[in-house]
């Protein structure tokens, strides 16, 4: 199969492919590539919906610590996706190393002012809207009350960055030499000197940790002992009928696609790069040497959106995939009887928190599968920075949220406008 450049979560795509070393897919590539798109997709959408981490209660309640469903699907999407990178780095070394390298420039940003304060801003616009750029999409799909005020927040979150970008690019940019990462040692292994040989027997490592915590919040809080009052009955004749999946196996699944998602498109699972691609949806209307001119401009305020224009396979499966999460959340809660069931939280809520999330994400150069399922695993040193500082404004803005909402935290159910 020729190499196929796609745009990486963390990464913005260049939009000229000769540039980079890639050559033109053939037309059975593309079949096949964007074919992997909406197999993948659609499988996402349908297991995010069977863990019910997409509803209000397992995203604030982890936050404050009264349910482990989040954390238990993260752990194991982590796990599952730290094996496939573990197999690639083993099995096809130079595969892994043009993987790694799309994530070369995340060193130029400073690690404080880009990478753990928009994480903290995601998992701030995470508790808010109870959502994720992911997670989102399992929420239309599965009918709950008023996701499409996050998804424009989102959209409206990738603009605004899009169009500061170029203006605070300066501000981003770590100046020569006082880099907290260095270029040379962009990840973990590299930061402490690991022997390469090494590095997949540690991935593997850290997915097999990753497992047996997952396993280990299954043991001491079981997923069908959920309060009576939050909970539906998930009686169902077959396992695609259940309301719900024990959280671990849909993670473990969702981390599973790396194995087709890498090898068919040389990229990782991500999703807030879509919502920047769909910022820039107008920008198909100009021909490609004005979209190359104003990507090249230093002063134009559309350099960095029109990056993003989705014009060719790099900048257009993420969209086709997040579209099709969205249909497989909808068969899944269709076949359970369930889609609409899932409460929502206030329209001003959903839309506020949709623009933090986005916007964080973008200044992180990475979302919570961005970072959190793949560049985590791949042990890039921000992620390392970004996962904690994600959780760590979840947890700050749930604390306040809560103290300030009282009961109406936990809404019971909200109508839409």
């Amino acid at each position: 199969m020729p190499k196929i450049v796609a745009a990486t979560e963390m990464q913005p795509a260049d939009g000229d492919l000769k540039a980079q070393g890639a050559l033109p897919p053939s037309r059975a590539s593309l079949f096949a590539s964007y074919l992997m798109c909406v197999l993948c997709g659609t499988i996402w959408g349908f297991v995010f919906e069977k863990s019910r981490v997409f509803e209000v209660r397992s995203i604030r309640g982890q936050m404050v610590f009264e349910r482990w469903v989040m954390l238990k699907m993260f752990m194991g999407a982590m796990g599952l996706s730290a094996f496939a990178l573990s197999y690639t780095a083993l099995e096809k070394p130079q595969a892994f190393k043009e993987l790694r390298e799309k994530f070369k420039d995340e060193c130029d940003r400073s690690v404080i002012r880009a990478t753990a304060l928009g994480a903290f801003l995601l998992g701030v616009g995470m508790s808010l809207a109870s959502a994720c750029p992911g997670m989102v999409l399992a929420q239309i799909g599965a009918g709950q009350k008023n996701s499409l005020f996050t998804i424009a927040g989102g959209i409206f979150g990738g603009f605004l960055f899009g169009a500061l970008e170029p203006t605070i690019k300066s501000v981003l940019i770590q100046p020569p030499g006082s880099y907290v990462f260095p270029r040379e040692k962009r990840f973990v292994d590299e930061y402490l000197g690991v022997d390469p040989a090494k590095v997949p027997h540690a991935i593997f490592a850290l997915g097999v940790f990753a497992l047996c915590f997952s396993g280990f919040l299954e043991l001491v809080s079981p997923f069908d002992r959920i309060p009576e009052e939050t909970d539906v009955a998930n009686d169902c004749d077959n396992v695609f009928e259940c309301r719900s999946w024990a959280p671990s196996i849909p993670g473990a699944i969702l981390g599973s696609l790396q194995f087709l998602l890498i090898p068919f498109l040389g990229s990782c699972a991500g999703s807030a790069t879509a919502f920047q691609s769909l910022v820039a949806l107008p920008f198909l209307l100009t021909n490609d040497s004005k979209r190359k001119e104003l990507a090249n401009s230093d002063s134009s305020w559309l350099s960095y959106l029109v990056k993003y224009t989705p014009d060719r396979l790099a900048t257009q499966w993420q969209i086709i995939y997040c579209g099709f999460c969205c249909v497989g959340a909808y068969i899944s809660s269709t076949l359970s009887e369930t889609y609409g069931t899932s409460p929502g939280l206030s329209p001003i809520e959903c839309f506020i928190g949709g623009v933090l999330m986005l916007f964080g994400s973008r200044l992180a150069a990475g979302c919570t599968s961005g970072h959190g399922i793949s560049g985590f695993p791949m042990l890039l040193n921000t992620s390392w920075v970004a996962v904690p500082a994600m959780f760590g404004g979840g947890i700050v803005s749930a604390f306040l949220l809560k103290a300030i909402q009282g009961d109406d935290f936990y809404p019971a159910g909200v109508e839409l406008l």
